[in-house]
């Protein structure tokens, strides 16, 4: 019974239109929370990790380079400064992108988790500058706007923000309705967490 059990989970996890309905609660309503009322002052760029290569040295993850990248055509688009937050991922990203042209002015590298920025962040920017635009994955948006939020930070979210949601209605067991199944019970257990 609990091996057909688990067949079943597995290959229901596995179907990509199921991870891509059930993700919907990660962002569908987050626009609406969000103030999109006001102009933005900064760009945020929640790190997503480091990866480990040999001879010691570290990578940004490739999330972390997508965030990253997705955070500086925001950047451009408002031409307001990023700010790169996390631990390591925040220094690797600044240094990895920094440039002449862009307005990377602060990284914020003592936050460990999305719990910890938004108490870092209060050490380096005052609340009352103004909204933060939130450049991360979408699953992350819910989980990083109520932290932010209940640190009196007023957080927005990009009117493009769905361009980076993959969104696959196949009906077919992939290993990446698996992956992206993972990330939503992450998201599910990091909001119950918090």
């Amino acid at each position: 019974f609990f091996l057909y059990l688990g067949f079943i989970f597995l290959l229901i996890t596995s179907l990509p239109i199921v991870s891509t309905y059930v993700g919907k609660f990660f962002y569908s309503d987050n626009y609406r929370i969000s103030n999109h009322h006001k102009k933005p002052v900064y760009v945020l760029v929640p790190g997503a990790g480091t990866s480990f290569v040999s001879n010691e040295k570290t990578f940004p993850t490739p999330e972390t380079i997508r965030r990253a990248l997705y955070g500086i055509e925001l950047s451009e688009q408002f031409s307001i400064p990023l700010i790169f937050t996390g631990s390591g991922d925040a220094s690797l990203s600044a240094k990895y992108f920094n440039d002449e042209v862009r307005q990377i002015i602060l990284v914020e590298t003592k936050s460990l988790n999305t719990f910890e920025i938004p108490k870092n962040l209060k050490k380096i920017i005052n609340v009352s500058d103004g909204p933060l635009l939130l450049a991360t994955n979408p699953l992350h948006h819910r989980r990083t706007i109520l932290v932010l939020k209940k640190q009196n930070f007023d957080v927005l979210i990009p009117d493009n923000y769905l361009k980076y949601t993959k969104i696959n209605y196949s009906i077919i067991p992939s290993t990446s309705g698996i992956i992206r199944f993972n990330e939503i019970i992450y998201e599910t257990l990091g909001l119950a967490w918090y």
